[in-house]
């Protein structure tokens, strides 16, 4: 199976072990994702009349506009329509310059959802994207900086963009960039980039997480995928163990009424806390501790592609039926100590009996080469069930 990561960087290996920390644009890559998100796409998905509020944002001057300047909102309509969004006032807002901004583009277009689970599983962290398309000359946001770093593909027209150091290094999600963190220093800053490039279809710009960045299209209009790496630092997994002391009475009990005004009963209750903590947290069962996060880190995946009518009304799965692996699908395995396989999707874990998960894991590993149930020595009725669970699961496609 080809890389995704190899159309968007030139050492996908050396990006995955140690991804830049710096800023990086790299021109051209051999297989560009161009093809993915031609400017033609955001037609298809506007006309066809399936994106609603929640699929959309429009940038006008820096302001983010309300729904109701884009959909039915106020005209007369069915019921359940009114956030369903109008092409006729997008164009009225492309015209005066506005910025489109296609939401979690990954569940509503299906080649950059496909193209963000194969980059998912390949560098091990959850991979969205949306998409920004912005009139010639225009500009869609400011100075601002993200709390997850952005792999930037240009897919139709050419942007310029300027990068500065952080202001925050490392930001977690609840830090978002603010206006009032910017002061007269920082300005100077943004004046005198330490980067600036202009992009081209396809093209890519490395945008780690905190540096501050601003893209304004130039004298024509403007395409490009923004796919976004969420961070997974040690802030979360300390976050997730707190959530595991749930289960304990003695964190669940009402702190003592006078602890907003006593400043001696707040320094003994908060001592007493921390000392619950490090006696809790060191009876840890580690390892179960470390698989029930692996469980939630899951949750952030995109979920697998499904089929439920090829799956459920298709032509009958039988022995011969030939199949093909899908293993952007997968999020992860591991070898459970009775040999069983398990393999993770974003929603769920399927485990796979010894008998069925050598040729099973062997099949999803190679990723390209059709096979039937008879093929991998499946051929009995256990064998052809377990397949046809895996086609539900959007773990198998018929080929």
């Amino acid at each position: 199976m080809s890389s995704a990561l190899a159309r968007l960087v030139p050492d996908p290996e050396k990006f995955r072990a140690h991804p830049p920390t710096d800023p990086v644009v790299w021109h051209q890559p051999p297989e560009p994702v161009t093809d993915l998100l031609p400017l033609a796409s955001v037609d298809t998905l506007v006309a066809e009349g399936s994106l609603r509020a929640s699929m959309l944002s429009v940038v006008l001057g820096g302001q983010r506009q309300p729904a109701t300047a884009y959909t039915w909102g106020q005209r007369p309509t069915q019921p359940g329509f009114s956030d369903v969004v109008r092409p006729a006032e997008l164009t009225a807002l492309l015209d005066r310059g506005a910025t489109l901004v296609l939401e979690s583009l990954h569940r509503t277009w299906p080649p950059v959802g496909r193209l963000c689970r194969q980059l998912s599983r390949e560098v091990g962290v959850p991979v969205q994207a949306n998409a920004y398309l912005t009139p010639a000359g225009a500009q869609g946001f400011a100075h601002h900086h993200d709390t997850h770093s952005v792999l930037i593909a240009q897919t139709a027209g050419s942007k310029t963009w300027q990068l500065s150091p952080p202001i925050v290094t490392d930001p977690l999600e609840h830090q978002p960039f603010r206006a009032a963190m910017v002061t007269d220093e920082h300005r100077r800053q943004f004046a005198e980039p330490v980067l600036e490039a202009v992009l081209r279809p396809g093209d890519v710009l490395w945008v780690p997480r905190g540096w501050i960045h601003n893209g304004f299209a130039t004298d024509e209009h403007s395409l490009h995928l923004s796919l976004s790496l969420p961070p997974l630092t040690p802030y979360w997994v300390a976050t997730e163990l707190v959530r595991t002391l749930d289960g304990d009475e003695r964190f669940r009990r009402d702190l003592p009424w006078g602890f907003g005004q006593d400043p001696q009963l707040r320094r003994e209750v908060v001592a007493e806390v921390v000392d619950l903590l490090a006696a809790a947290l060191g009876d840890l069962d580690r390892n179960a501790t470390a698989d029930r996060l692996a469980g939630r880190w899951r949750r952030y995946f995109l979920e697998p592609e499904r089929r439920p009518v090829e799956t459920v009304l298709g032509d009958p799965l039988g022995p011969d039926t030939p199949l093909r692996p899908v293993p952007e699908a997968v999020c992860g395995t591991d070898r459970l100590p009775d040999g069983r396989l398990r393999l993770h999707l974003a929603d769920t874990a399927l485990l796979l009996d010894p008998p069925a998960a050598e040729p099973v894991a062997a099949w999803l590993a190679d990723g390209s080469t059709p096979r039937t149930a008879r093929q991998l020595g499946l051929a009995e009725a256990a064998g052809v069930t377990l397949l046809r669970g895996l086609l539900g699961a959007g773990v198998l496609r018929r080929a």
